[in-house]
């Protein structure tokens, strides 16, 4: 089946706003966590700034929450065109090693860094007063250990010291098996939305839920065209559906809401809120985009389109790079103009590091992890 390209641009777009969003962490903490950090800009305007809807623009949870509602878009939009079982034994036998090989890539390069000494993230934290950056890479590094992470203990033991991004990829994981093990059980079934309603209320409060509400929404697309036809005539619906998904992607998940436009939806009973908001917005968006045209041909640009192509090894790469070649970037300009002058120096030079090593790692490592998955599949589970 064709991609469908528009999705590959809003994974690009999802993707660089994690890379905004942790240049901020480092940098900016205040922008982030909110009052009681320390702060760079005139008057403290961070804290402000922290809890407004202009969040969403370093929102990375709220990008993250985008990555897993595609993922069960996209696993099982394929199943719901064919209704073929083997598209779900190919595809649940090809995930661990889509996966494993880049994941395992991005730890080896971080090992190679702590061990020659490479990273310049605890200085950088110092100043920038980011307790989140003085926190990173402070172990004396692992040969064998790091080889373990990066196969082992990040999708199944919750361990990533060497890339600290790594901790969404057991939620991809597992989460993916969720997918699958939802298709095989109940994918032909003629009452399935007893089984979305019921898996809904079980991982409401956990990241699980974007998986299934991307799965529910490729449902309705292959399956449900008279009702979103509806929708898709409705534009003012359109218009309420992404107003309400960016407002709720915009909602703070590192400070508390007192004080802020978000107070009035500060619900306990909802356990870990931002999540829930954040994977409900991302939600909304995802129905919007599928019926808007005019956001199907902006996602669909060319730079967008680039940004999906290299998202995954851009994903897994940046963060090495920010806590080597960003912050000693960063810790040359500081005594030599105003801080946020180094900040925005030291982001716009790593932009094209990032995006060129990320090109030869998608190019050079995330594809032939592709190609070995299909291998796998083809070799030893294929049926004739």
């Amino acid at each position: 089946m064709r991609k469908i390209k528009y999705l590959d641009g809003l994974r690009g777009l999802a993707a660089f706003q994690v890379v905004f969003h942790h240049f901020i962490l480092a940098f900016f903490p205040a922008l982030f966590s909110g009052p009681g950090i320390p702060t760079h800009l005139a008057d403290g305007v961070e804290v402000s700034l922290s809890g407004s809807v202009l969040n969403l623009l370093w929102d990375g949870n709220f990008a993250v929450c985008i990555f897993f509602v595609l993922s069960g878009f996209v696993l099982s939009h394929k199943f719901f065109i064919k209704k073929e079982t083997e598209i779900i034994t190919a595809s649940a036998v090809k995930r661990y090693f889509r996966l494993a090989l880049p994941v395992a890539f991005s730890v080896l390069v971080a090992f190679v860094f702590l061990q020659f000494s490479l990273f310049y993230n605890n200085p950088a934290g110092i100043i920038s007063g980011s307790g989140w950056f003085l926190s990173l890479w402070n172990f004396k590094p692992n040969f064998f250990e790091a080889l373990s992470q990066g196969f082992i203990g990040a999708f199944f033991a919750n361990v990533f010291d060497y890339n600290k991004l790594l901790w969404t990829i057991a939620y991809e994981f597992l989460g993916s098996f969720l997918v699958f093990s939802f298709l095989a059980i109940f994918g032909k079934a003629k009452n399935r939305h007893l089984a979305y309603a019921f898996l809904i209320l079980v991982f409401f409060q956990t990241y699980y839920l974007a998986f299934i509400l991307g799965v529910l929404l490729s449902d309705l697309i292959a399956n449900e065209k008279k009702l979103l036809q509806k929708f898709k005539s409705q534009k003012i619906w359109q218009v309420v559906f992404l107003l309400f998904g960016l407002l709720f992607g915009s909602f703070p998940i590192g400070r508390d809401l007192e004080g802020t436009i978000y107070a009035f939806a500060n619900f306990s009973w909802l356990g870990e809120q931002a999540v829930f908001y954040h994977v409900v917005g991302a939600f909304l968006v995802m129905i919007v985009l599928l019926e808007s045209r005019r956001l199907q041909h902006f996602f669909a640009s060319r730079v967008l389109l680039f940004l999906g192509e290299i998202s995954f090894t851009m994903y897994l790469l940046h963060f090495i790079i920010l806590g080597s070649f960003s912050s000693f970037v960063f810790l040359k300009l500081q005594p030599l103009m105003a801080y946020q002058y180094a900040v925005g120096w030291s982001f716009l030079l790593s932009l094209p590091i990032i995006f060129l090593v990320s090109y030869l790692a998608h190019i050079f490592i995330d594809k032939k992890a592709v190609n070995f998955s299909h291998f796998v599949y083809e070799k030893f589970f294929k049926q004739d």
